[in-house]
């Protein structure tokens, strides 16, 4: 399978040190910064024409520092698994996908109000999909757009994320002010529409259920940076739950993720306070 990989350079130190292997997507003009990653990545697609049999992926620089592999190391997981898949996903942050449901319910807990805005702007979408009830694994979770895929992958991301553009942008819109509301990311201020665009390749898998998606371990790969990461055990467990629930729909195996996410918050909260 060839791969079109490119690295998403918007200062002059990350356009002068593409990593080997990788091809350049010149962000120098960085003409909405508000955007992030979706800017670029949607004026690439409305500007390009993608080829078949082709996997295209547009990653951040921070790309190997967060999933420990370089251009080479994608290629052998490829060389080794790839079977036709329409996504190949290499997401980080294993202690987040796995803990909670969804990545719903995960933006949420960092950022209130995300789960209902996603939820709105599915529904708006005219996507009859219940963000809420929809449980998430590792094998469709997608954190920092860190995936390959193909053209029809794209085609339908692309459509999706012209939807959340206009939704944004045009101020008589009904999302307009939740998606431009600030939440807080570390010490930084960004708008809302940040995290829920970040969410779209996990929402076109969930409408999606025909797209196969194959995913690198998410376990070989670095947590998140919060307290969550001290739980990697509990993740493990979380994960094969919510797997086998998938497989079986066994509500056994959900009610025992359901005991055990709240067990791993109950257990943050006295972490949390004894450290004050």
């Amino acid at each position: 399978m060839k791969t079109c990989i490119y690295q998403i350079c918007y200062s002059k130190d990350t356009f002068e040190n593409i990593p080997d292997g990788f091809l350049c997507l010149d962000h120098l003009k960085n003409e909405r910064p508000d955007w992030r990653e979706l800017w670029p990545i949607r004026d690439f697609l409305k500007t390009n024409e993608l080829s078949d049999g082709v996997l295209y992926g547009f990653l951040s620089p921070k790309f190997s520092q967060k999933t420990l592999l370089n251009h080479q190391g994608v290629q052998d997981f490829l060389l080794a698994n790839y079977a036709g898949e329409d996504l190949v996903s290499f997401s980080p942050f294993w202690d987040l996908m796995a803990i909670f449901k969804n990545v719903f319910e995960q933006g949420d807990f960092f950022h209130p109000g995300l789960a209902n805005t996603c939820q709105k702007l599915v529904s708006a979408y005219a996507l009859d999909l219940n963000l809420a009830d929809c449980i998430m694994s590792s094998q469709n979770t997608i954190f920092c757009n860190y995936f390959l895929a193909n053209k029809k992958f794209w085609t339908h991301w692309l459509t999706l994320a012209d939807y959340l553009f206009a939704s944004s942008e045009q101020e008589n819109s009904d999302l307009y002010e939740e998606l431009n509301a600030p939440t807080s990311y570390g010490e930084q201020q960004l708008p809302m529409k940040v995290f829920v665009q970040e969410r779209l390749a996990s929402i076109c898998l969930l409408v999606h259920p025909n797209f196969r998606c194959l995913n690198y371990s998410p376990f070989n790969i670095g947590p998140s940076t919060t307290p969550f990461n001290q739980f990697f055990n509990e993740a493990v467990l979380s994960d094969a739950l919510k797997r086998a629930y998938l497989q079986t729909k066994h509500i056994s195996y959900l009610n025992a993720f359901a005991t055990l996410r709240d067990s791993v918050i109950q257990q943050l909260g006295s972490i949390q306070s004894s450290s004050h």
